[in-house]
């Protein structure tokens, strides 16, 4: 008996420690943690890292719903929105910065039809 409930804790065990991570989660950890500013070319190249993340992502979505261009359009925001604001919460990226939102916006939008 302790035998069978020790196979099935394991088991157990085993399906929740192996859970799946979105590849676009694990690609920001890759990138690492915010740089001081002032260390301009780690900030630079982790930038440059988590929009590679975000381009890979959108495609990931794009490459999903290949006929459905409502969806389509929902990845091109939720790219345009994880430019703008990452989905951590400590990190805001553009914040007011007009500049960054407009690269951000073209970016993220779709081409023309």
């Amino acid at each position: 008996m302790v035998i069978c409930v020790m196979f099935i804790t394991i088991g157990l065990l085993e399906v929740v420690l192996t859970r799946s991570i979105p590849p676009y989660e694990l690609c920001m950890e890759r990138c690492g943690e915010d740089p001081p500013r002032r260390e301009v070319w780690r900030f630079r190249r982790v930038e440059m890292c988590r929009d590679r993340c975000n381009r890979e992502e959108r495609i990931r979505c794009l490459a999903a719903h290949p006929n459905s261009k409502r969806e389509k359009r929902k990845c091109w925001k939720a790219a345009r929105d994880r430019c703008i604001a990452y989905s951590s919460a400590t990190t805001e990226r553009c914040g007011n910065y007009l500049g960054c939102i407009q690269i951000c916006r073209q970016i993220n939008t779709p081409p023309a039809q």
